[in-house]
């Protein structure tokens, strides 16, 4: 390690991110021994995960200079996800986007230079709108492996210097096109807050925003800042500047460890079901895939005639999904109607 000379930075780096790896792992093993809530500890525990592996892979950075590009993408890459499950985290507290559409029926977003909506037409709070924030959250998920393996392949073919900003080089165009892309995918996530804020207000949804957007937007900030040092000289090589950035990430961990220890505490769900061991049966839940593929498929798909309006009771099971977005119906409503018929023909 070149950055301040000497073994004493990465050992500090070291202990701060093992100690916020500690308390990211106790944790998540608590959440899933009181797997309580599927619906909505799934996302939780994949958003904690950002902790111990932003902090493993800045460590090891650190140590392994020259595969850093490596773990640098990694990172990233999780990052991505964590803005997805942030956001279903977010419409899983709200009920579905089908309660979405009920409870916020006539609400609409008026343009606003504040919120950054001055250019477009008032914004209905409906489904539409979640399908709007999903695709901003989604295009970031799947746009930024492919840039990953697009930095890794110039990389390799010495044709990705990073720091260096010359138009010759894939540095300054990754920059760009992950500064649009990762825009994007903050600003859904802006609009949905804004568009639900009332919904979310008993999710203590503020310092949950605060702790997630601390970790991921002010470290992408943080590297581009030292980025644009090093252009003004005021670190000498890039080697330096990458090692800053890895220092501060490892060292910036044991707060968010902390911080996530308290936006998303286990101990909401203890005591409503049996402690699970270590819950390597609810972990197999949690890494499952199925979910997002699924959301995907609908969210991208050319016709629109289904619509996850509410999961069922926060089991481990797929959502129920409708045949007609355009009724957006609950299911309590559909008993209410039937029995109403039924005592209309007596």
């Amino acid at each position: 390690m070149t950055l301040l000379g000497g073994p004493l930075p990465a050992v500090v780096a070291g202990l701060c991110g093992f100690a916020a790896l500690g308390i990211a792992i106790y944790q998540i093993v608590m959440h899933l021994r009181h797997y309580t809530r599927p619906v909505f500890q799934r996302y939780i525990v994949r958003i904690i995960f950002l902790v111990p592996l932003y902090a493993l892979m800045s460590f090891l950075s650190l140590l392994m200079e020259e595969n850093s590009v490596y773990f640098g993408s990694i990172r990233d890459c999780y990052e991505a996800w964590v803005i997805y499950n942030f956001l279903s985290l977010c419409l899983a507290y709200v009920g579905g986007p089908g309660s979405v559409e009920v409870k916020m029926n006539g609400y609409v977003m008026n343009p606003s230079w504040l919120y950054c909506t001055c250019c477009m037409p008032p914004l209905p709070v409906n489904g539409a709108f979640v399908r709007m924030c999903k695709r901003g959250a989604l295009q970031f998920v799947f746009l930024k492996p492919v840039i990953a393996v697009i930095t890794v392949v110039l990389y390799t073919q010495h044709k990705y210097t990073e720091g260096y900003w010359g138009a010759n080089d894939g540095y300054l165009w990754i920059t760009i096109i992950y500064n649009v892309t990762y825009t994007l995918a903050l600003y859904a996530l802006l609009l949905f807050y804004m568009g639900t804020h009332e919904l979310l207000a008993p999710f203590n949804p503020l310092l949950k925003f605060a702790v997630v957007k601390a970790v991921v937007f002010l470290t992408f900030w943080q590297g581009l800042f030292i980025a644009i040092l090093q252009v003004a000289g005021s670190i000498q090589t890039v080697e330096d500047g990458k090692n800053l950035q890895n220092l501060l990430i490892c060292l910036e961990m044991l707060p968010a460890a902390l911080g996530m220890l308290w936006a998303f505490p286990y101990t909401e769900y203890k005591g409503t079901g049996a402690n699970t061991g270590l819950g390597l049966e609810n972990m197999r839940h949690v890494i499952s895939i199925h979910d997002v593929v699924s959301d995907t498929m609908h969210q991208f798909a050319p016709t629109y005639h289904n619509y996850v309006l509410y999961s069922n009771g926060g089991s481990k099971e797929a959502p129920k999904t409708v045949s007609s977005c355009l009724t957006w119906i609950s299911l309590k409503n559909l008993s209410q109607i039937s029995s109403h018929a039924e005592d209309s023909m007596h």
